[in-house]
């Protein structure tokens, strides 16, 4: 089974998005998880916010991976549409235009993930991830 080139993309956009890959604008306000958890011990993380972080982790995931069953769904769509000759212009745009609200969808997941996430740290653990983040940007 081949997927399109761009459904293959917009699925590897959540991934980028949530290593901080394209994420200058979130750099230093937003923390991915990843980054929170391998700092846990000097952040001091409570067991309530522990719990808080895995409960985000595993809500995103499993809103993520039906986004991307859909925009798989919907690119196949697409792929057999364009095979077509003539092509319905209209159907494929408006397929298109799913895969893309979709991806939309997959971003804001992510962002209120990480939203969730810096409202359960402490002022001061904000501080120290930003210090870890200006630290790790730095070659």
């Amino acid at each position: 089974m081949k997927f399109p080139k761009f459904v293959l993309l917009a699925l590897s956009l959540g991934a980028a998005f949530a290593s901080g890959a394209d994420d200058d604008w979130f750099r230093g306000r937003l923390f991915a998880p990843e980054v929170v958890l391998r700092n846990a011990t000097a952040l001091k993380l409570t067991d309530g916010q522990r719990k808080i972080i895995r409960q985000e982790i595993v809500k995103v995931q499993g809103t993520v991976a039906g986004i991307d069953v859909e925009m798989m769904e919907e690119g196949l769509a697409i792929q057999e549409a364009i095979d077509k000759l003539p092509v319905d212009r209209a159907d494929v745009l408006a397929r298109a235009d799913k895969v893309f609200a979709a991806e939309s969808r997959k971003k804001r997941a992510w962002i209120e993930m990480l939203v969730n996430i810096k409202n359960a740290l402490t002022a001061a653990q904000v501080e120290s991830l930003r210090a870890i983040a200006g630290a790790e940007s730095k070659p």
